[in-house]
């Protein structure tokens, strides 16, 4: 009997198991980075990032807002759409050392990445005014892979110009020796919107008209911080001293010490008192003011009188300064002596000026005039 070899039947093995042993992966197989652990074929891992973001910018700039702008990139490279961006900002630039350190945007507020290509906006908001602020970001995709830090840019907030509004219902009443209570509605941050910082208030014992006046007039103490918008405000100034009144005006800022105009100017006699005339010394052509308070409908008439005429209203009567109906409240009037119908006052005599209600004087002051 013939002996057959054992090669001759190996070889019909090898040819009918060669396809499986020869063959690679047909159309359609999936690639594998090798076999995993018991001979388990592995999918390939996606380890590309998005393209790094190199032209964010800043548009826009607003008092408390900045806009980002930038160009999606993809979420392999350039092409695809990414999964979710991380953008941040600080005051200094940031760098991929600092990364951590920068502020991150609630991710809930950052826009979800559109296809690779298209620009891409985002509102920064609640940022400080005049102030100028670095961002940067990275991308990352479903993975997720992220990105390296994009370029950083900066921007500046415009510096808030908006001063609070002026006030024009200040009013001023003595209410103690020494001591006048103000009154007013207290304007906002930006005009008349939101609450203001400071206050300014501000005395004087002449009216209170220009910046000049303003300059030389006593700044309060202990002013409290302004109320929102609309309340009204109530403040008493005590130790002012025994004067027969003053004069108050006020400003108001903004925490960025945008001061607004003065308001208009109150004034309040002393306590206990209804006539006040200042200066008491004063040179012709000088002015003179005459502030009175009256509850009073009847007619008033002011006068001035030598000094040793006796306290009447029906003679020795040197000029009616002014006769009409006041109504109730306070009253300035102002003189300056000069060509007036009756000549000129003799220098270094004193006058009485009156205040009178018929043939009554309710209230006299004295003043000198003088070279």
């Amino acid at each position: 009997m013939k002996r057959v070899s054992r090669v001759s039947k190996i070889i019909p093995l090898i040819a009918l198991f060669g396809g499986l042993v020869l063959t690679g992966p047909g159309c359609g197989d999936e690639e594998t980075d090798g076999d995993g652990p018991n001979g388990i074929v592995q999918p390939r891992l996606d380890t590309i990032p998005p393209a790094v973001v190199v032209d964010l910018r800043i548009r826009a700039p607003n008092i408390h807002t900045l806009a980002v702008v930038w160009t999606a990139p993809g979420d392999d490279g350039p092409d695809g759409v990414a999964a979710r961006y991380d953008i941040r900002y600080s005051t200094s630039s940031i760098t991929p050392e600092n990364w951590d350190q920068a502020r991150a945007i609630d991710e809930r507020l950052i826009p979800t990445p559109k296809p690779g290509g298209q620009v891409e906006t985002i509102v920064v908001v609640g940022l400080e005014p005049g102030t100028t602020y670095h961002f940067a970001l990275k991308t990352a995709d479903e993975v997720p892979n992220w990105s390296g830090v994009s370029n950083c840019t900066n921007g500046t907030t415009l510096g808030e110009i908006i001063p609070p509004a002026e006030i024009l219902d200040l009013a001023a009443t003595g209410v103690a020796a020494g001591s006048y209570e103000l009154t007013w509605t207290a304007p906002g941050d930006d005009g008349n919107v939101g609450q203001a910082s400071h206050y300014d208030i501000r005395y004087s014992t002449y009216p209170i008209d220009d910046d000049e006046d303003w300059q030389v007039a006593t700044p309060a103490v202990d002013v409290p911080a302004p109320s929102p918008a609309g309340h009204t405000e109530r403040v008493t100034l005590t130790g002012l001293g025994n004067q027969d009144g003053f004069f108050f005006a006020l400003r108001t800022a903004d925490e960025h010490y945008n001061w607004s105009g003065r308001s208009n100017t109150a004034v309040a006699i002393k306590f206990g008192s209804t006539f006040w005339v200042f200066p008491g010394n004063v040179q012709i052509g000088e002015e003179i003011y005459i502030i009175f308070e009256t509850a009073t409908t009847d007619v008033l008439t002011l006068t001035t009188n030598g000094l040793y005429v006796p306290r009447v209203c029906n003679e020795g009567v040197i000029e009616v300064l002014a006769r009409e109906s006041f109504p109730d409240g306070i009253h300035i009037m102002t003189f300056d002596f000069v060509n007036r119908s009756t000549g000129e006052y003799y220098r270094e005599d004193y006058y009485w000026i009156a205040l009178c209600n018929g043939n009554v004087a309710l209230d006299m002051a004295s003043v000198q005039f003088r070279h």
